[in-house]
């Protein structure tokens, strides 16, 4: 809910609906205004008239036949009705008694706890003057009534404006998703994922269908780029598994040792290059999502036992040490002679880089909810700038490049490990390098 309320789609909703409530009320001002002044001047013409009808009697039967005409309006409109009032030069009013001012004209008089009264002082002959007002009342009740109205008619469409504008945003805000939820998964290196286009056709499915296409493109360019780079290693790995052959026989027929140690250590070269080979088939396999992940179950815990023993040896005999730390079963779905595979690169990678004394272990547990795999050494590590570089293809330290190996150690472990769901993530260690793998579909 937190992220709806943050959404661009809810913050333009509110703001439209902040918009039309403040137009709104300024517009319920402007007609309150425009009412009252309407209503007032209504007011002022009736009093006008009376005015004139009774200044007309007073002009021609004096004094007392305007109170007397006064005296009738009082008793014919005992209720609802204009005030009136006369006074005398001495101050002294009769009739409603209203406290006129001293000058002629229009005035507003307030009245203590009612509402004001629109007064026209008219002065007579030897000082005394006429006074007729109007309650202004009508206008307050009018005033009233608007807010009521506004009360009734603005605020649930201001509410049922926020109501759409969160519905309108929810709708916006899976849109985004579902595109970002996408682009995630191109990010993954799962070129094969696109964004979802509708039916509406509108300006979203317009910029999906575009990226889309852009998609398509960049899929097809590095589907070829995989498909040379399959060919070039598969087509040079025959003739050179034949010159492998040939390299055997003429150890086998080799006159001095000399030469025979000389061909066995181009032997071994030509196997790094055959094993270079065989990865990059290998990765171009599993990117290109031509090997199916097997449906089988399998314990990680196992696997890392029996790697662990077979490297046991070989660290030993170089002065290093290897170990298993957690041995509780720890099943996923997935390829177990693949992870084997990923498993003893990482091993194979930290041994080999690392100088003597170095200690390796090999965890598997379980961690929120997912199966976790650490290989963790105790070495020289690697740079904090080099470690989202470490499992590019190729690319290999300043450091390593005197020791054997093409390089694609990490990087196929990496390949082998998004082909199970999982992504690995190498951290410094003080000393030492860890590569943990979490695998988020345990059996």
């Amino acid at each position: 809910m937190d992220r709806l309320l943050r959404s661009s789609g809810f913050r333009l909703t509110a703001m439209a609906a902040g918009l039309f409530a403040a137009c709104t009320l300024a517009l319920c001002i402007l007609i309150y205004l425009g009412l009252r002044d309407d209503m007032e001047d209504q007011l002022r013409a009736q009093i006008r008239n009376e005015t004139s009808q009774l200044m007309g009697d007073y002009n021609d039967d004096g004094l007392e036949e305007l109170r007397h005409d006064i005296s009738e309006r009082l008793e014919r409109h005992p209720g609802n009705r204009l005030r009136y009032t006369l006074t005398n030069p001495g101050g002294i009013s009769i009739f409603d008694r209203i406290e006129l001012p001293d000058r002629g004209g229009w005035s507003r008089l307030k009245q203590e706890g009612a509402s004001d009264l629109i007064v026209l002082t008219t002065p007579l002959e030897d000082g005394y003057r006429l006074g007729i007002g109007a309650d202004t009342r009508i206008v307050g009740e009018a005033a009233r009534a608007l807010r009521h109205a506004m009360l009734v008619v603005v605020i649930p469409a201001l509410l049922l404006s926020l109501i759409a504008g969160l519905f309108v945003s929810r709708r916006f805000l899976a849109r985004v998703e579902n595109m970002k939820s996408t682009a995630e998964a191109v990010g993954r290196e799962s070129l094969s994922a696109r964004m979802p286009v509708s039916p509406s056709g509108d300006e979203f499915d317009s910029l999906a269908g575009t990226i889309n296409q852009m998609l398509d493109r960049i899929e097809a360019l590095v589907r070829d780029v995989r498909y040379v780079s399959a060919s070039i290693a598969h087509d040079l790995r025959t003739p050179f598994g034949h010159l492998r052959q040939r390299l055997e026989h003429l150890v086998d027929t080799a006159e001095t040792p000399a030469q025979r140690d000389e061909l066995a250590e181009t032997t071994a070269l030509l196997d790094d290059v055959l094993a270079t080979f065989a990865a990059l088939l290998k990765i171009a396999e599993l990117e290109s999502r031509s090997t199916p992940v097997a449906a089988e179950t399998i314990d990680l815990s196992e696997i890392a036992g029996r790697v662990v023993s077979t490297f046991a040896a070989i660290a030993e005999a170089e002065n290093k040490s290897i170990s298993l730390v957690n041995t509780a079963p720890v099943h996923i779905e997935g390829d177990a002679q693949l992870i084997t595979q990923m498993l003893v690169n990482l091993v194979e990678n930290a041994l080999r880089h690392n100088q003597a004394g170095v200690h390796v272990d090999v965890s598997v547990s379980m961690h929120e909810g997912a199966a976790r795999l650490l290989v963790r050494d105790d070495g020289i590590g690697i740079p904090e700038g080099e470690l989202q570089n470490a499992i590019k293809p190729f690319h290999r330290l300043d450091r390593s490049r005197t020791t054997t190996g093409s390089g694609l150690g990490l990087s196929l472990a990496a390949s082998i490990a998004r082909h199970h769901g999982a992504e690995p993530q190498l951290r410094k260690l003080e000393p030492g390098l860890e590569v943990r793998s979490l695998f988020r579909k345990p059996a």
